[in-house]
């Protein structure tokens, strides 16, 4: 310390503590000058190897588009473009467009909640009808009983009920077509229409025609049960319809194929077990009319549902 006072012509003399300050700032950057070629402690390390960071980084091109991008309006008379889908109910994935799909699930959700707007209604102001139409089927002196009661114009709560049934089966014709990819309408309610229609006038014309018979015949008791049999058991189906519509409509995927199995199956043998009980009901006409009885039987009930089964088979073919 001597020496160095000495060599600054300070000898004798104190110090200063700016002195001291200003040789501590040069020992440091001496310091730091030395440790300039070893391993910075304060460096960043990626954690990663590098040519995983390198092949993780997408280039600048591969960007798909600018957000901010403003992109001009089509022209008037120009279709504006719309990207493809395909739908997942048809078999063999039909392409539809994404508008149209939205316009299909919007048809879907304003049908299904306004046909439970409807049976809500019908449960709240005739709750007990339900119940007998449950028993009727299923016994036929309650039906019978039923029948006397309604005489020959049913009452105001079972033609409600009986056209709820038509709704419903139209719904469930439409997402048949559907599914099936047949075209009816370009659409959605216009097809759903067009197959509720359809299904009212099959069934307005078989009242018809057995109203026909029942003038001519001398059997109008007989007649007059059998249409109110028609009656009850559609009443009975359209209830039944209510979940294959839901599972149908809003169901996975790979379920749709199987309720749709599920549901032929049990509309077959709900009409399979109404024409038990028509033959039941006729049993003193096939007793005494057999030919007549067969001949009402293939004009009636077989050929009807052959002509539509063989339309419907047309319409898949060319399709």
């Amino acid at each position: 310390m001597t020496g160095i006072a000495y060599f600054c012509g300070m000898k004798g003399k104190t110090i200063p503590r700016w002195a001291w300050f200003g040789l501590l700032l040069l020992l440091a950057a001496v310091q730091g000058l030395f440790a300039q070629g070893g391993q910075n402690p304060f460096e960043l390390k990626p954690r990663l190897p590098k040519d995983t960071i390198t092949a993780s980084q997408a280039p600048v091109d591969s960007v798909p588009s600018n957000p901010f991008e403003i992109v001009a309006p089509p022209a008037p008379g120009e279709t504006p473009a719309t990207t493809d889908s395909y739908e997942e109910g048809a078999p063999g994935g039909i392409i539809v467009s994404s508008t149209e799909e939205g316009r299909y699930r919007r048809f879907l959700f304003t049908t299904v909640i306004e046909l439970f707007l409807f049976l809500t209604i019908l449960f709240t102001l005739f709750r007990s009808i339900p119940i007998r139409v449950y028993r009727a089927f299923l016994n036929d002196n309650i039906l019978s009983q039923l029948h006397r009661e309604q005489g020959s114009i049913v009452s105001i709560p079972y033609f409600l009920f009986y056209l709820f049934f038509f709704f419903n089966a139209g719904f469930f014709l439409f997402l048949l077509t559907r599914y099936y990819g047949i075209t009816i309408a370009q659409r959605n309610w216009i097809s759903f229409l067009l197959l509720t229609g359809g299904l009212m006038a099959l069934f307005a014309g078989k009242h018809l025609l057995l109203k026909i018979l029942e003038a001519v015949l001398p059997f109008s008791k007989e007649f007059r049960l059998y249409s109110f049999t028609i009656i009850v058991f559609s009443i009975a189906i359209g209830i039944l319809l209510i979940p294959f519509n839901l599972l149908i409509a809003y169901g996975p995927v790979d379920a749709v194929s199987g309720v749709v199995v599920l549901s032929m199956v049990m509309l077959g043998f709900v009409f399979a077990f109404r024409f038990i009980r028509g033959i039941f009901i006729a049993g003193r006409l096939v007793a005494l009319h057999l030919f007549h009885f067969l001949l009402y039987i293939c004009t009636v009930e077989i050929a009807p549902v052959l002509i539509i089964a063989k339309m419907i088979y047309s319409t898949v073919a060319t399709q």
